[in-house]
């Protein structure tokens, strides 16, 4: 017994279904993702209006491959904020004059690492202990070793026996401890410049210009103490 042919509506049938899953989901896709883009470019915008309270010569530069991100100056020195990610936030300095060394500030984790790769230096660095619990029960800091033995007395000159701590102990407890912030981390080397990456727990740092502008001020604070003294 030969078989039976398969009729013809069916087969329009399938291939119409075919058809539409093959168009539909590609667009359906594409409309999400544009939505998401849309939706992280308002509140790009509305960040910047929240920047225009403390800040000079603000203006978001969309991104055509990388991150859109907002332009802005404080006391005429040049800065870009940008969110990688709906959880964090990347504040780049732009001085004229770059890094000479490398290194590295972060939150400390659940691992206590004794080393950091710089990947954009290519760079391996080993933990720096200032010896004080204000610094390493909290942070974790890396570094090549003569800079590390600099960095070391830096920290340890802004560490009073008695009264808040001033100077470069100061600004790293400041960024440490801005609301909202979960991990923090310091990145500086020659090629990839004066970057401070903030993981947030919560948009409290985002809704607050005075918290926006210690930020700021800290992390051009560590840049002078760092790159410039």
């Amino acid at each position: 017994m030969s078989p039976q042919a398969i009729p013809s509506w069916i087969q329009a049938f399938v291939l119409v279904g075919i058809a539409l899953v093959v168009l539909l989901v590609p667009i359906k896709v594409l409309f999400e993702m544009t939505k998401g883009a849309r939706d992280r470019m308002t509140r790009l915008r509305d960040l910047a209006g929240r920047l225009k309270e403390r800040f000079g010569a603000v203006r978001v530069e969309r991104g055509v491959l990388g991150p859109s991100l907002i332009r802005f100056t404080h006391e005429g020195r040049p800065a870009t904020l940008s969110r990688p990610e709906e959880d964090e936030v990347l504040l780049r300095l732009e001085p004229t004059v770059q890094p000479g060394s490398c290194l590295v500030v972060e939150t400390r984790g659940a691992v206590d690492w004794r080393f950091a790769i710089l990947w954009d230096s290519f760079r391996v660095l080993g933990r720096i202990r200032t010896h004080d619990p204000l610094i390493d029960e909290s942070l974790a800091i890396y570094a090549t070793g003569s800079f590390g033995g600099y960095l070391r007395e830096l920290a340890l000159d802004g560490i009073p026996a008695e009264g808040k701590p001033t100077g470069l102990a100061e600004s790293l407890v400041v960024l440490r401890r801005l609301p909202g912030v979960h991990r923090m981390k310091l990145i500086m080397s020659p090629p990839g410049g004066f970057r401070l990456a903030l993981r947030l727990r919560a948009d409290d740092l985002l809704y607050r210009p005075d918290e926006l502008e210690a930020l700021v001020h800290h992390a051009y604070r560590l840049y002078d103490l760092l790159v410039l003294s």
